[in-house]
């Protein structure tokens, strides 16, 4: 006699989709900015539709990742304080990261 229980199937694929996206993150996938930092993200914590408007609005003169990099991590600090509901580039970074693996994740 063999039962059949209804529901596991579909969790048993979760679970699978679930272990393989654990395994991209260990193996270092880079996530882009358009992705971490989704429209949805934006109009929910900051003044921006989007990633592309929140740095076409900043003072900064951000063409490269050179440019990126070379930032003055006080002044962005200062612009995202301003614009968005994050006191730093740090916590407006970590709070998109949390969310993003956490929705990767299927919580």
């Amino acid at each position: 006699m063999r039962l059949k229980m209804d529901g596991f199937d579909d969790l048993e694929k979760q679970l699978k989709q679930m272990e393989k996206n654990i395994k991209e993150f260990e193996g270092g996938k880079e996530v882009g900015f358009e992705e971490l930092f989704n429209p949805s993200f934006m109009k929910i914590h900051t003044d921006f539709n989007n990633i592309d408007e929140f740095f076409d609005k900043s003072p900064f003169s951000i063409e490269t990742n050179e440019d990126f990099d070379n930032l003055d991590e006080s002044e962005l600090d200062k612009y995202v304080a301003e614009t968005t509901k994050f006191s730093s580039w740090g916590e407006m970074l970590d709070t998109a990261g949390e969310i993003h693996l956490t929705k990767k994740l299927g919580f």
